[in-house]
């Protein structure tokens, strides 16, 4: 191995940590990654994406790809053991980000889209059947692997952990989950129809049924997720074949389908407490879990690595202070815990449900599950009770040009403008490296009321509103402070 000193390692190749070996690539950074396991996933496992998702993935030109293979989900009901809906969410079919907000995907297949599109970084190195056996948090970072039980090293600037449930970057940097005390166990079936049969294409059922609460996920093509929770006494062990395919019987059979994967899982819902040491950070899975009744699993580690990266970047290139970097868990902590309990309170919803089919009185309540998610804590400037200021921005398409508003910006923060602008806020906008869109009135205009200048942040979060040359310096000066900018 040589003594090359990367930019970035990357513990873990699934979709989170492929996804941002991808981004940070596109950046021109130099990136190691470090994957336990050869090749994709051989099954299914997560399975749902969205529109916030998507704009990452379309920062690598995959977007579309993914589109096309996947299916848009309609609708999700809560139903009763007979699967009448006691409550249904139609989901639209795109939103202001120009995406659909609920896409089925098969991972195999997305991590290969993901992967093969990586092939085209020559500053992307990545070693499959390899572990991580030892850290040493210097500078640089000192990470000790083996393949083949040969033992080598490499070093990089920063290190991120996108390694799993079972972190080993977590256990290194001694961040401690908290428990929220959601732990169950439910059976996974991933199947495929081998025939045309009559079962819902694109609506989603969760199931509260009494006797045992069920999920209905209908996949991409033939592919079919089914969950089951355990009952109290029940373990691994009872689920034997025929036991998998009297579950799966008012849905598929032996005659129509073929399983791909039944395992039982322990569900959890946990997050740790601390998601950085000096310059080695965690994301995704190793951050933070959640049952998956949401489906946001995997969109929570996406985002994680959607605010990281311009983050690690404007470090790297000198453009920002080692302090930008305090804001990554600031940020991202109160949102995925947020998350988390969304997908907790689905779990209860469906529990609620079913004892009202056993007769006991209860008021459904959708809290929640309909909303977007909260807006940023920190990251912004203003007033965000307008719904607008720390959401994340619309995408658009440009006057007379095929590019929108996402790859006209790119990572650069944004100012977007109906007013011409004055030499002295031009030279500030020049020495910040915002690029600049000016833009007729008549576009935007929920964003323009009250407001003739819109400040976006690289991850395409809405950082400031202002009406006055005053105003926007205002802003301009907290952005600098906020994001630790080196002008």
């Amino acid at each position: 191995m040589s003594d090359k000193i990367f930019d970035i390692g990357i513990i873990g190749y699934g979709p989170v940590g492929a996804t941002l070996s991808g981004l940070l690539s596109s950046l021109g950074l130099s990136v190691v990654v470090i994957e336990k396991n050869k090749g994709v996933s051989p099954t299914a496992r997560a399975i749902n994406t969205d529109s916030e998702q998507l704009r990452a993935f379309n920062f690598l030109n995959i977007a579309p790809k993914i589109i096309a293979n996947s299916r848009k989900v309609k609708k999700v009901h809560f139903t009763d053991s007979e699967f009448n809906p006691y409550s249904t969410i139609d989901i639209p079919k795109e939103d202001n980000l120009g995406w659909p907000p609920a896409l089925l995907f098969y991972q195999p297949e997305l991590e290969t889209i993901i992967r093969d599109n990586n092939l085209k970084y020559k500053n992307l190195k990545i070693f499959e059947n390899t572990k991580a056996v030892n850290i040493e948090n210097t500078k640089p970072i000192r990470v000790d692997i083996r393949n083949d039980k040969k033992d080598s090293k490499i070093y990089c600037e920063y290190l991120i952990g996108c390694d799993g449930a079972n972190s080993f970057v977590r256990k290194y940097i001694d961040a401690k989950l908290i428990d929220f005390g959601f732990d169950q166990d439910w059976i996974v079936i991933d199947a495929h129809t081998t025939k045309q049969i009559d079962i819902s294409k694109d609506e989603a059922k969760q199931i509260c049924d009494p006797n045992r609460l069920k999920t209905y996920v209908p996949g991409r093509r033939n592919h079919k997720r089914f969950e089951f929770k355990l009952l109290r006494g029940e373990t691994k062990k009872n689920f034997t074949k025929k036991k998998v395919w009297e579950l799966l019987s008012p849905w598929i059979n032996r005659n129509n389908s073929k399983i791909e994967r039944a395992v039982v899982y322990k569900f959890h819902a946990c997050i740790a407490d601390k998601w950085r040491d000096k310059n080695i950070f965690i994301a995704g899975d190793a951050a933070h879990q959640m049952p998956p009744f949401l489906g946001a699993g995997m969109g929570t580690g996406i985002r994680d690595i959607f605010n990281l990266a311009w983050k690690v970047y404007l470090v790297i290139k000198g453009e920002a202070s080692e302090k930008l970097l305090e804001t990554y868990q600031l940020e991202r902590e109160p949102h995925a815990n947020w998350t988390i309990q969304q997908a907790k309170l689905i779990g209860e919803m469906m529990e609620q449900f079913s004892y009202r089919e056993k007769g006991e009185k209860y008021v459904p309540s959708n809290t929640g599950y309909g909303e977007v998610f909260p807006h940023l804590i920190n990251g912004y400037y203003g007033d965000p009770t307008d719904g607008l200021i720390a959401t994340p921005f619309c995408r658009f398409n440009l006057d007379g040009s095929k590019k929108d508003s996402d790859e006209y910006f790119g990572w650069n923060f944004g100012l977007i403008s109906k007013k011409k602008l004055p030499k002295e806020i031009n030279l500030i906008l020049k020495n910040m490296n915002i690029k600049v869109l000016l833009i007729n009135s008549h576009k935007l205009k929920n964003y323009f009321k009250d407001a003739n200048y819109l400040l976006i942040r690289p991850d395409k979060y809405l950082f400031s509103r202002s009406k006055t040359y005053s105003e926007l310096k205002k802003a301009l000066s907290e952005l600098e402070k906020q994001f630790s900018l080196i002008t």
